[in-house]
């Protein structure tokens, strides 16, 4: 069972004196910012910390890491996206097409070339632990953007802010300068008879089955929780055991032997993926990541004629009931084998227009997230050598399929049903150490293979996206060439990654069209195993197509959706500092 430890934390009052500092030294607030941080940087201690108690039963241990990073955009805004709501397209007159707007925000906000991010993260971890065998972990994470605390370059007066350079109150949050607590459970291990041995976690925590590397969501790791795709966006060799969040839940594993144990979880609390606030840098759509704004359609002739103003109203959410899983895990002439069986939630969800056709300024738009998805599962991992082949395949029952931007008014027809389906899903994976070759003397390869396909779908209301494939392919990997002593106490590492979308236009999982993806490139190191450094350029591949195809539909097109990329204009250059002490 791989169970994911969610990465360390920010102590808040820590970060608030970072952002004091920002705001009080140097010439301006980024100056001021970077120069307070990189004091606080300079200043901590060298190594990680032990708590040192006269009791030997007990082991106490405080980590914290402090990190420094920047972004930059290498290219200006591209207007098919950051003026895509402008509806530029010659002869064609806006009135004529029913307008959905703020999906152009996060380009427009950042529309020319220079710093989208200057933030400092803070991480703190806290673990207790008797005996080695019962304990406590805390862990919790804060961070500060100044770029979220300045005016946006934004012109576009519909790109659904209020002023349209200003971000949302919730994107400043999210995306600005937030706290959140993550890991906090207490855990035990007990050994029971004819040398069986269970072990425990009660709290907020997070959890992976399967053998996924990055495509977790393709695979039965779904089940297990949330993602964190802005994270992803920041981070793009990220695995998916780095992305998943931790839920409340109770999860335990039975060593029955040393060849075979089984596991089970049961989760206490439904959470939605993490997607980019409203605005950010990598959103693509306004709503409702953080967006507060209205929503405007303009439908120009027939029954349904007026100009509505859709207004946020609440998610229909699913129960916090429900959701649970087990697996059996058995190792075979040195072979791991696993079976799967899961229940949860949809995280991704379903939007929805109301059109009030008597009160038009009253309409509402709203997220629908679909319960009860079933899956299960098997696996197979197998090391050959320094090469370790892994494999998992899956079906899932009542899985959501990606509908059409659903308008319907309430007033004269029911609420339409989004589609569901029966699918399938195979996960091929390999890790692989290479030894001495001309480009270096050690290196890693991992990657990963995903497809999946709908078996069968129930669309009584013909809402399933015609544009949607009956199946998809993805693939991505990472090639890591490492030099050790390039420089006394220093070693280097040039990570290369790619993901790429190689075939179809995925009706299950919001992969990037085919044709579209990533490619990035990387210099990693560390200095006396203290100081972790990075310098990466990710370039986005496909077309410039915003995640709501306006000329598409202009054209006499049948889908809403992107058949692009809708963050191809948005290449970076990122940079980090970080230190554990």
């Amino acid at each position: 069972m791989a169970q994911r430890q969610a990465m360390g934390q920010l102590a808040p009052r820590l970060l608030d004196g970072l952002i004091r500092k920002g705001r009080t030294s140097g010439s301006g607030p980024a100056r001021g910012w970077f120069a307070g941080s990189a004091a606080a940087l300079v200043s901590v201690g060298s190594s990680a910390a032990g708590i040192s108690v006269d009791d030997p039963d007990w082991s106490l241990r405080w980590d914290n890491t402090i990190k420094l990073s920047a972004m930059a955009r290498v290219a200006k805004a591209d207007g098919a996206l950051a003026d895509s709501t402008r509806l530029l397209v010659p002869g064609v007159s806006s009135s004529a097409f029913p307008q959905a707007l703020n999906f152009n925000a996060g380009d427009d906000n950042f529309r020319r070339r220079g710093l989208v991010s200057e933030r400092v993260d803070l991480l703190s971890e806290f673990d207790a632990v008797y005996q080695r065998r019962f304990g406590v972990r805390l862990s919790g994470a804060g961070w500060y953007d100044a770029a979220y605390h300045r005016n946006s370059d934004a012109v576009d007066p519909l790109n659904g802010q209020t002023p349209e350079n200003r971000f949302p109150k919730h994107t400043r949050e999210m995306a600005g300068g937030k706290a959140e607590l993550l890991d906090a459970f207490v855990f035990g291990a007990w050994e029971l008879e004819g040398g069986r041995r269970l072990s425990a976690r009660l709290g907020q925590h997070a959890l992976q089955y399967g053998e996924s590397l990055f495509y977790g969501d393709n695979g039965i790791a779904r089940a297990q929780g949330p993602i964190d795709v802005a994270k992803l966006l920041a981070s793009p060799n990220a695995q998916f055991k780095e992305i998943i969040r931790p839920v409340p839940q109770v999860s335990a594993q039975l060593q029955l032997s040393a060849d075979v144990s089984v596991g089970a979880y049961y989760q206490f609390q439904w959470e939605s993926d993490r997607l980019p606030a409203a605005g950010s840098y990598f959103s693509t759509v306004n709503v409702p990541w953080g967006s507060s704004q209205p929503e405007y359609i303009n439908v120009s002739s027939g029954a349904l004629a007026g100009q509505y103003v859709l207004k946020a109203d609440r998610l229909v959410e699913p129960s916090n009931s429900g959701q649970y899983g087990m697996q059996v895990k058995w190792r075979a002439a040195d072979t791991d084998l696993g079976v799967y069986l899961a229940r949860y939630h949809d995280k991704s969800g379903q939007l929805y227009g109301d059109l009030n056709v008597a009160a038009p300024q009253d309409s509402r738009w709203f997220y629908v997230f679909p319960a009860a998805v079933k899956t299960v599962g098997a696996s197979a991992s197998h090391s050959f050598g320094d090469v370790n082949l892994a494999g998992e395949a899956s079906l899932r029952w009542d899985m959501p399929l990606r509908s059409q931007n659903i308008l319907y008014p309430s007033a004269l027809s029911p609420q339409p049903a989004y589609a569901t389906g029966k699918t399938a899903h195979i996960n091929l994976s390999w890790l692989a150490t290479l030894g001495p070759n001309w480009l270096a003397n050690e290196s890693s390869f991992v990657g990963e293979l995903a497809w999946h396909r709908v078996l069968s779908r129930h669309d009584p209301d013909h809402e399933l996206d015609p544009a949607r494939s009956r199946d998809a392919t993805a693939l991505q990997f990472v090639f890591s060439p490492s030099y050790r002593q390039v420089l006394p106490g220093v070693d280097l590492s040039v990570p290369v990654g790619l993901r790429y979308t190689l075939d179809g236009h995925s009706p299950v999982i919001p992969w990037e069209s085919r044709g579209s993806g990533s490619a990035s490139l990387g210099l990693e190191g560390n200095y006396l195993g203290v100081w972790q450094f990075t310098l990466n350029y990710t370039r986005y591949i496909g077309s410039a197509v915003p995640f709501l195809d306006y000329r598409a539909l202009l054209s006499g097109g049948s889908t809403f959706y992107s058949r692009g990329n809708p963050l191809a204009d948005r290449d970076y250059v990122a940079v980090s500092l970080r230190r554990t002490f």
